[in-house]
């Protein structure tokens, strides 16, 4: 579920693979500086840290997080990095992906 509502929010639309394959579309697909690259290695990277930390939680502290917690917190650290580096354009076309992670929009005059 984590997963999916990820790809959703770096506006992907298709079937889940197994964990294996996504790796490897992951890696072919946010190759390069393009602004929704970056995004999906920082979506990816923020996804497996804290899928990894309740993973953690489970195992040894036998406390869980509901998902849409755990989503919540893979958003806000692809947002704060996202909004602390100045490499994010203020331009249309990337519109729907600073909304959909929740990136303040800079208006150009």
């Amino acid at each position: 579920m984590v997963w999916r509502e990820v790809l959703l929010m770096c506006n992907i639309v298709r079937p889940l693979l197994s964990w294996a394959e996504e790796v490897l579309w992951m890696s072919t697909h946010a190759r390069g500086s393009a602004f929704h690259h970056t995004v999906r290695r920082l979506a990816f990277a923020a996804t497996v840290y804290h899928l990894w930390m309740e993973r953690n939680r489970r195992c040894f502290m036998n406390a869980f997080l509901p998902c849409q917690e755990i989503i919540r917190l893979v958003k806000q650290d692809v947002c704060g990095k996202l909004a602390s580096g100045n490499s994010y354009p203020s331009c249309d076309r990337y519109h729907s992906l600073c909304v959909n992670w929740g990136v303040p929009l800079v208006e150009v005059n």
